[in-house]
């Protein structure tokens, strides 16, 4: 498998050789928002983060290189820093309406077909294949206190890969993760990792501690940390993720990719 880290929870994935963009977040610096513009403005922690804009880097290749040749979207969940949102209500807007889309729930695939998306379909607790893959639906906690709307995490398999890839989507670490871990045992694990927060809904991903956490968890497991560097709610750099993983003595422990760079197992 290749794992391209795009920028925030976007990933360019080929997996069983199929190719697949997730969570494709795609709007340039110059189309993007901020916190004071908008009804959650009121929920930023620190109101530093209030003016800074998101997304805060630009795509480390062009658009259309990042959407050559995939062949699926896959969205683990409908937020505006996972995915393009429009003010009318529709989504996707730079995306090809022909290529199919797996997203978690009847909700928002009623939303993506509001959008034009011709193939849209949920990726499920059994599974669902596709080209000979298999996306199977975990769960996830999006927030310490109240959770921020449903969230999913994907976990792929393929007879044509010899490893397992979990991505975990916006989650905390929390008991049901953890029973998936135990039983998935996944080969790759890609983890949110910002611990971006909100005052409702507490911390909203992962930390130092549940980074941690998951590796004392899946001990013969990559880990990859995504999710960086790109919203203002943020409370951990790839800088300071590092030195608190350090502290923890789990130095080399995390692959933390930046911008553009590729992964290969």
């Amino acid at each position: 498998m290749k794992i391209m880290q795009i920028r925030n929870a976007t990933l360019r994935i080929n997996f069983g050789g199929v190719e697949f963009l997730t969570d494709p977040w795609l709007i340039s610096m110059a189309e993007g928002f901020t916190f004071g513009q908008s009804p959650f403005a009121s929920e930023v922690v620190d109101s530093a983060q209030l003016d800074i804009v998101m997304p805060m880097c630009e795509l480390p290749i062009s658009l259309a290189d990042v959407l050559s040749g995939v062949d699926a979207y896959v969205l683990t969940h409908l937020h505006p820093d996972h995915f393009d949102m429009a003010a009318d209500g529709t989504a996707g807007a730079k995306l090809d309406k022909a290529v199919p889309l797996f997203v978690q729930n009847d909700n928002e695939v009623a939303v993506m077909k509001r959008s034009g998306f011709k193939d849209v379909q949920t990726f499920t607790d059994d599974g669902v294949a596709f080209r000979g893959v298999t996306l199977k639906r975990t769960f996830a906690r999006h927030g310490t206190k109240t959770p921020c709307g449903p969230a999913s995490g994907v976990f792929f398999t393929s007879p044509a890969e010899k490893k397992s890839l979990w991505i975990l989507g916006d989650t905390i670490w929390c008991d049901e993760v953890a029973e998936a871990m135990a039983a998935l045992k996944p080969d790759v694990v890609v983890l949110n990792a910002c611990a971006a927060q909100l005052k409702t809904n507490g911390r909203l991903i992962m930390d130092d501690a549940d980074v941690e956490s998951v590796c004392r968890a899946a001990p013969d497991a990559t880990v990859i940390a995504s999710h960086m560097d790109t919203v203002a709610h943020a409370s951990l750099t790839r800088k300071t993720l590092r030195a608190a993983l350090e502290r923890r003595g789990l130095a080399g422990r995390v692959l933390m990719p930046d911008d553009g760079e590729e992964c290969v197992f």
